[in-house]
Formats: structure tokens, C-alpha cells, sequence
């Protein structure tokens, strides 16, 4: 039996070896903990480039050593002729950040183990990374696309669903793009038709899908199939509670020690540690977001004969400090521009009204401030701006009253940025 595994270079290896041990798909699954749809697909063809990891369990549950799944891993994909031309996976992931992404190892870690052992489980669970503007969302993600991208040989697709200056990606388009990206037949011209076509495709091979600016859930239902050869990893602007069976993972600002450990990475501890008052308004400037203390950091590591006091002078005043917040083609302002043109206008407004709360606010304070007619309003409309990433709740009083209060960089982008120049705001913050 092993020298039937190890020999086959066809599909049928797999379904001879099982007969041979009379075993049927079901029991094979039961042995190997593999699903009896993922033995179907790598039996017929369709898993033409299955995970070591899986041929290992089905080797070891045919009784068979491991150099035998190590022999079969190299055999020709299905329906592969030849000498024909093959046409190559997609490999479409942005470069992964060149800086440690201080205080996020054990989220990544977590993510990475989440997306690659999806086929021990029995539905499609998305990872989406949900935080405020600045927070380091996309970096995360692509950080942990990076380091499991060979557990998926297949592909990896990289999709932004709202870029700067275009309107968001409908689920549509989106089920073509990716189509297109993965090859194989044309999509079909029938919206369903076409989405019944990535279920497929997604279901049967090993394929990890990034999706950048998520803002709503009809974007990422068409990738949920049932089969758990696919994997989704999110970074959203806004929480998606109505996604079934997500795995979601808030992020917002660094702890106190993690913000200065950032700041070293990019400036050097010895210069840090000589100005440690310096360091410290930078912190509080920048509110330990992840964003704002990276172009901190690169201002300063670019000016090596500037002092970290000048840094902290050019960011102490409001009405400077995202303008301030900008090296290169880096922009804080550009970030909060893009995240405030996503939300819906009635948002938008409420926005307006709170801007210059420079305090937490309540349930109340909105009725008071004419933002909300009646408290059952004011409610929703503080759960609307949580949901979406402008404000946290900053504490709960004695009494049981939830006091919320807005993001900084949110809080200067809208009521210095947009009240001195709207227009400059609108066109992404070069102002």
C-alpha cells in the first residue's frame, strides 16, 4: 500500500490507498480529522495543491510513513497537461511593514494561528481587525498575510475595498476581482451565477483573501463558504456584528511602555532615553497611536541633528499637530480624512456637533447639545459612532452612566482641520 501512495502521481493515489485499506471517505475523515469534503476534493482533482499538514494526517491515518505524503505532495496538480503553459498563483500582498510592530506579537500570533489551522474546523470564520484611524489596522493584517502566505499555495489577494478618492467596492465587483485574480474560467455575467463560482473556487483550493477598509458585511459575505480550505483576514473601519461565526479583534492605542519602545525602534533608545521628558509629550501628542509615533519616528531618525524637544514643540499646539503628523507620502490627516469620508452623512453630522468636545460626554450631553431629540436617539447614535471607530467610552460613573469621548485624532480632524480648511480635508488632508 505505502508503494502505491508514493508512486501514483494521479489523483486516484489517495483512492487507491484508501480501498486498499477499506476504508470508506467517512472513515477516513473520522481517522485523519480531516472533513469528508476536503478528502472529496483532493480525491476528484479539486485540491490540486493540498497542505503538507493534510497529507500527513491522511498518511499517518492509512497507516503509511510520512515520506510517502512528502513523495505525494510533488506530484502534478490535477488536471495539469504536460508541457502546457501553468498559469502562476497570485501573489498580490503589499510589502509587509520593514518595522516591528511593537506590542502586537501575541495578536499576531493569534491570527496567524487562526487563519492557518481553518481546516480542522467546520465553517469559515473571517479574522477582521477592527480599530480606530491611525491604529495600524492594514499593517497588522499584512504582517500576518506575510507570515503564513506558503500555507496557502494557491494565492494570496489583496483587495482594498475603498480607496482614497473612489467610492467602496460593492460585493459584486468584488466577487469579479477576485475571480479575475484567481484565474480559471471567466466570471459569469449573472451576479449569483458569479458568486456560486468564487464559492467554488475558494472551497477547493488553498487561497488567503486580505480585504483592507472594510466598511460594511455585504462586502465579505460572498467569501463565507461551508468548505475551510480558504481563509479571510480583514482590517475594518467599522465592527461587523451582523457577520456570522467572525473572529474580531479590537485595536486601538499602545500602552504607555509600548509607545516608547516604538518610538526607540525607529529613533534609538540612547536618544530617547537623553531626552525623556521630550519623549514623553511625543507620547501624549500622539495619543500612543500606532501611526502618529511611526511618523514621529521617521521625522526624527531622518534628522538626526534635530533634538526630540523640537519634535515635541511642533506637535503641541491642536491646531498644528496633524499637519505636523506627516513625513513622506505618511499622513495621520490623510488616514482620518480617508476613515471620515466613509461614514454616512447623518454620522458625519453628529460628528460636527461633537467635534469640539474636548471632555467625555453622555447620553444626556447630546439631548442638551440639540445633537439628539430624545435620549432612544442619542443612544443610537453614540452606538453608530463606537461602532465605527470615532469614539470609545472613556469610563462608566458611579451611577451606571456610560461617558464616552472622542478618538484624538478624530477629535483635531474635525474641529480644527475641517473648520479651517474643508476643502483641503476632503482632498485628503494636504492642506
Amino acid at each position: 500500500m505505502s508503494e502505491t501512495l508514493t508512486s501514483d502521481t494521479s489523483a486516484t493515489a489517495l483512492v487507491t490507498a484508501r480501498e486498499a485499506a477499506c476504508l470508506t471517505q467517512e472513515d477516513l475523515a473520522q481517522r485523519s480529522g480531516l472533513s469528508v469534503r476536503a478528502i472529496r476534493n483532493l480525491e476528484t482533482g479539486h485540491t490540486s495543491r493540498p497542505r503538507r499538514q493534510s497529507l500527513l494526517l491522511l498518511a499517518e491515518a492509512l497507516g503509511l510513513p510520512p515520506a510517502a505524503a512528502d513523495r505525494l505532495l510533488s506530484r502534478p496538480g490535477a488536471g495539469h497537461r504536460s508541457g502546457s503553459p501553468r498559469r502562476l498563483p497570485p501573489a498580490e500582498l503589499p510589502a509587509a511593514p520593514r518595522h516591528r510592530l511593537v506590542g502586537r506579537d501575541p495578536l499576531i500570533a493569534s491570527l496567524r494561528t487562526l487563519v492557518t489551522t481553518r481546516e480542522q474546523r467546520d465553517h469559515a470564520q473571517p479574522a477582521i481587525v477592527v480599530g480606530p484611524p491611525g491604529s495600524g489596522k492594514t499593517s497588522l493584517v499584512l504582517q500576518t498575510a506575510h507570515g503564513v502566505r506558503d500555507q496557502f499555495p494557491d494565492g494570496q489577494v489583496f483587495v482594498d475595498l475603498h480607496p482614497a478618492s473612489s467610492p467602496p467596492l460593492g460585493p459584486d465587483t468584488l466577487v469579479r476581482r477576485i475571480l479575475r485574480s484567481l484565474g480559471g474560467v471567466p466570471a459569469a455575467d449573472n451576479p449569483e451565477e458569479a458568486g456560486a463560482q468564487l464559492r467554488d473556487v475558494l472551497s477547493t483550493r488553498h487561497v488567503l483573501v486580505v480585504l483592507d477598509n472594510a466598511d460594511s458585511e455585504a462586502q465579505i459575505r460572498p467569501l463565507l463558504v461551508e468548505d475551510v480550505s480558504s481563509a479571510v483576514l480583514v482590517a475594518a473601519r467599522r465592527e461587523l456584528p451582523a457577520l456570522p461565526a467572525q473572529s474580531l479583534h479590537r485595536i486601538g492605542a499602545l500602552s504607555q511602555w509600548d509607545a516608547q519602545a516604538a518610538l526607540e525602534e525607529l529613533v534609538g533608545p540612547d536618544r530617547v532615553q537623553a531626552e525623556q521628558p521630550a519623549a514623553l509629550s511625543i507620547l501624549r501628542s500622539c495619543a500612543r497611536l500606532p501611526l502618529a509615533l511611526h511618523i514621529a519616528g521617521l521625522w526624527l531618525a531622518a534628522r538626526p541633528h534635530r533634538s526630540l524637544r523640537d519634535m515635541a514643540g511642533r506637535l503641541l499646539f491642536e491646531q498644528d499637530r496633524l499637519r505636523a503628523l506627516r513625513v513622506g507620502d505618511l499622513s495621520l490627516q490623510s488616514s482620518v480624512a480617508a476613515h471620515h469620508r466613509s461614514l454616512p452623512l447623518p454620522v458625519q453630522a453628529a460628528l460636527a456637533q461633537l467635534g469640539t468636545a474636548n471632555d467625555d460626554f453622555g447620553v444626556n450631553d447630546l439631548v442638551t447639545r440639540g445633537v439628539a431629540p430624545s435620549r432612544d436617539m442619542a443612544m443610537e447614535i453614540l452606538d453608530e459612532l463606537l461602532y465605527r471607530q470615532v469614539l470609545h467610552i472613556s469610563r462608566i460613573d458611579d451611577d451606571g452612566q456610560i461617558r464616552y469621548r472622542l478618538y484624538d485624532a478624530v477629535r483635531l480632524y474635525v474641529s480644527h482641520c475641517l473648520t479651517a480648511s474643508p476643502a483641503g480635508c476632503a482632498a485628503g488632508g494636504r492642506v
